[in-house]
């Protein structure tokens, strides 16, 4: 059956179609914007249309290293990702998102976080990633 999933506020889309999976990410990098699409797995799919929290966290890791042509992610790179992001469990996405967030991405990804989910930066920054909100 096919399906999409449209997330307007993570500008986003997971789609199913003829038992095909993939995600279209849109990205901004200066002045230009572009579409990411990353083939996904029917298990991908299913997290993201059920976990929005999980889309959210993977939207904004992916979003930075896709910016510049130079930290794209290759498939390898994307699989990984969306293992740990989306199967892993919290203890070990937090582990995983605290140092990109810390590293490379310099705060861009507790940044995007607080944009799009409403969430508080610095908690995130601080490695609590499954905080509850009140």
């Amino acid at each position: 059956m096919d399906e999409k999933i449209v997330f307007h506020d993570l500008r986003m889309i997971a789609k199913a179609e003829n038992k095909f999976h993939t995600l279209d990410i849109a990205v901004e990098s200066g002045f230009a914007g572009f579409d990411v699409v990353i083939d996904i797995e029917a298990e991908d799919f299913e997290v993201i249309k059920n976990d929005k929290y999980r889309a959210a966290l993977l939207q904004a890791a992916l979003h930075r290293p896709f910016q510049l042509q130079e930290t794209s992610l290759n498939e390898k790179e994307q699989r990984y990702y969306l293992d740990k992001i989306l199967h892993a469990d919290e203890s070990e996405v937090a582990t995983f998102l605290t140092k990109l967030n810390q590293g490379k991405a310099h705060g861009a990804i507790s940044n995007m976080l607080r944009i799009t989910s409403d969430r508080d930066m610095g908690k995130l920054y601080d490695g609590d990633w499954f905080y509850q909100q009140s």
